[in-house]
């Protein structure tokens, strides 16, 4: 099978489509047909080792080949012993760490959810890692209650999009953006009650909002204090910062010591993969509760234009790169 492989971290330059065993499945996981693949800055971060703090945990080398991708979506071809939740010919989703540009991935079944007939490959690609880390940081991070205001800041990425739509399915109350002003409309069509544009200062008299979910780090915790209300959660899911060293986590934990001077909750998340979590995205897929903005499809032969895309950031919503025929 073919697969995009890495097998030192690298730039762009060091990734290469060849041909590879297929993979077999080992208890308690199974083997995907990959039809497409969604990208997301953790993918890049895998593949360049940045920031070196990853590596403690990653491997301070990698000492065999890798596939470069964490979210998949395609067709059960094979399961190993003991697999019973899913079967030969579910279609499914999911966010794998690694693996998911190649024609078939192998994944635990515990990072996977069956996608209904009426969901393209494309949407459930999309969905994963952005959905879920919406999910988790607006209804686990945040606590966030039904009729509270929140304040989506960098709306229109891929986590944004996905943290607008999902907290008017949580029942917020209100739910405005900051973004470019070009991506008001886009926005405004997602859910959002309002979009302020990033260029200027959002006025205090915006808020005040219950609960600030921030995909960017652009701003200090004294500048956001003036749109808060009592009690409000500013919960950091990512960072435009490049750092090399502890890269968004730089953000975090400044977020974090600021916080406790100026007595505002702050919290960094980052996603955690469950089946239960990947249902419910399933479900809102479905149903048309949310739907994920493709910026562009590639095909397999220009992954490496995706990844530049990707590494230059400002997508609106997400890339996608298209392995395989299911056509859905």
């Amino acid at each position: 099978m073919r697969a995009v492989v890495f097998d030192r971290y690298t730039d762009l330059t060091g990734l290469e489509l060849r041909d590879v065993a297929g993979p077999t499945p080992a208890p308690g996981e199974v083997v995907i047909e990959v039809a497409a693949a969604g990208l997301n800055p953790f993918d890049w971060h895998m593949y360049r080792g940045e920031p070196w703090i990853m590596r403690a945990s990653e491997g301070w080398r990698v000492r065999s080949p890798r596939v470069v991708g964490a979210d998949v979506a395609g067709t059960v071809t094979r399961v190993g012993e003991g697999v019973s939740r899913l079967a030969i010919g579910d279609r499914v989703f999911g966010s794998i760490g690694f693996g998911a540009l190649a024609e078939q991935a192998v994944t635990d079944v515990r990072g996977l959810a069956r996608i209904d007939d009426s969901v393209s490959a494309l949407d459930a690609a999309a969905t994963p890692m952005a959905g879920l880390t919406a999910l988790q940081a607006l209804r686990d991070a945040a606590a966030m209650a039904e009729g509270e205001r929140v304040l989506v800041w960098g709306a229109s990425g891929g986590v944004g999009h996905f943290a607008v739509q999902i907290a008017r399915a949580l029942g917020a109350g209100r739910v405005d953006a900051v973004a470019s002003a070009e991506r008001a409309d886009f926005l405004l069509c997602l859910g959002a009650d309002r979009v302020h544009d990033r260029s200027r200062e959002v006025p205090a008299s915006a808020g005040p909002y219950d609960v600030v979910i921030d995909t960017v780090g652009t701003q200090s915790v004294p500048q956001l204090r003036p749109l808060l209300a009592p009690g409000a959660r500013v919960v950091t899911v990512g960072s435009l910062s490049r750092e090399r060293l502890l890269g968004p986590a730089t953000k975090l934990l400044s977020r974090t010591v600021a916080g406790a001077v100026h007595r505002v909750t702050t919290k960094g998340m980052f996603a955690a993969v469950r089946a239960a979590d990947l249902d419910t995205l399933a479900r809102w897929l479905s149903d048309g509760t949310i739907r994920p903005e493709i910026e562009q499809v590639y095909s397999f032969a220009q992954f490496a234009d995706a990844l530049a895309t990707l590494e230059r950031g400002h997508v609106r919503g997400k890339l996608v790169v298209e392995i395989g025929g299911d056509e859905r």
